[in-house]
């Protein structure tokens, strides 16, 4: 039997026919997915890692994706993709078309249907991350929003697939009334509209500068900044101290941990769980004492060539701003000398004023998003904020400032 999706890929919908939108379910039959070529798997990309289309029968087999085919007269014509996070009742949502297939016409008919059904369906927010190279395509689309709103520009996302950097946009729509922009608009509010401000520039093509080499030193980090020590630790160094420390409600609320009483043993499990490598739960010390005051988390994907990184205080520590100020950039340029990225990023509920407070002293992170109602905290839904630093240092921001000074808008 011939597959709709092959049969179809090279004709585009028929004039005067409407698009449907028809839910693929798990107990399908396998189909063709051989017409994903690279922009469309780096447009899928955004919701699950995809590098080939022999991988979307098994994603599709996941209790927490969904697929929605467009149709037309019975014919594919291209195929969302959409991934719930159960725990905070977000989606992520990706398009891509079949070749020949008409596009923008094709999502004007189906994408806020695609939306209602999906905050209907009980997640509170729907987002979606746009690569920059289609948003000037999308425009015309993005001229008729009334749902959807502009939370942040990831700045220089490798794309595995197309081989090149490129900007994300990250837009969401959230299940409240009350959060959706004017008809047109990409901006929440009347002040931030009348503002005049555009995110759809180009940042002026300005050559790297001093970018960090890398080194042949991989695995455990050791980093010794006065006055602290930084080190990989591992099952074998979990101690009552480290353990009092998990434990602490101040640090499960700060980084929306779940409510887990740890034990020695289950501290230890927690700590072999990472491999010392590419995800390293790294101690803060005090060089004078060796008492522990902090950890940092650091997970490293370099397909992607990109890091993730969260940082937990000792409640007890007064100085935490200046234990973060003192050691994050020591860190990440450690990171970046030894493993093959080019960004590290860090998310900080809104509610962790004492982290967000320190940023002011900032000269590394760059202000990246502001997610709207993005985590489900204590029964309440809380917007976390994005930054990221680069190993190129024209692309961090000044000390106190969290823009790069060299976007154009």
């Amino acid at each position: 039997m011939t597959d709709r999706a092959s049969s179809s890929a090279t004709s585009a919908a028929p004039a005067g026919l409407l698009p449907r939108l028809v839910r693929l379910q798990r107990t399908d039959p396998p189909r063709d997915w051989s017409w994903l070529g690279p922009e469309a798997r780096a447009s899928l990309g955004t919701v699950i890692p995809l590098t080939g289309g022999e991988q979307m029968p098994a994603i599709l087999a996941r209790a927490n994706v969904q697929a929605w085919a467009v149709e037309v007269a019975g014919q594919w014509q291209g195929v969302y993709l959409c991934a719930d996070n159960v725990q905070h009742r977000v989606t992520r949502v990706a398009w891509a078309a079949l070749p020949g297939a008409a596009g923008l016409a094709l999502l004007e008919r189906s994408f806020a249907q695609l939306t209602d059904q999906l905050l209907s369906g009980g997640s509170e927010k729907v987002t979606v991350q746009l690569l920059a190279s289609a948003c000037r395509r999308l425009w015309p689309l993005l001229r008729r929003n009334t749902r959807f709103f502009l939370e942040g520009r990831l700045r220089q996302q490798w794309q595995p697939g197309l081989q090149r950097y490129e900007d994300l946009f990250i837009l969401s729509a959230l299940a409240q009334a009350d959060m959706r922009p004017q008809r047109g608009s990409l901006w929440l509010s009347e002040p931030a509209r009348a503002s005049g401000q555009r995110f759809f520039g180009r940042w002026a093509a300005l050559p790297p500068s001093a970018p960090l080499a890398e080194s042949t030193a991989r695995g455990s980090t050791l980093i010794d900044t006065p006055p602290y020590q930084l080190r990989t630790l591992g099952a074998k160094d979990v101690n009552d101290r480290l353990v009092e420390f998990l434990n602490a409600p101040e640090l499960a609320a700060s980084m929306n941990l779940p409510r887990f009483r740890f034990t020695l043993a289950s501290a230890r499990a927690l700590l072999a769980s990472f491999d010392r490598h590419l995800h390293q739960f790294i101690g803060i010390f005090r060089q004078e004492t060796a008492e522990l005051i902090g950890f940092y988390t650091v997970s490293v994907n370099e397909a992607a060539r990109h890091a993730h990184l969260a940082l937990g205080i000792h409640p007890a520590q007064a100085a935490a701003s200046h234990t973060m100020v003192d050691t994050i950039t020591p860190l990440t340029d450690s990171y970046f000398q030894r493993f093959a990225i080019e960004k590290i990023t860090g998310n900080v509920l809104v509610s962790n004023r004492r982290m967000l407070l320190t940023l002011a002293h900032n000269y590394t992170f760059l202000l990246e998003a502001v997610l709207r109602q993005e985590c489900v905290v204590g029964g309440s839904r809380q917007d976390v904020v994005v930054f990221s630093t680069f190993r190129d240092r024209s692309l961090r921001p000044q000390r106190g400032s969290f823009s790069p000074g060299r976007e154009q808008e």
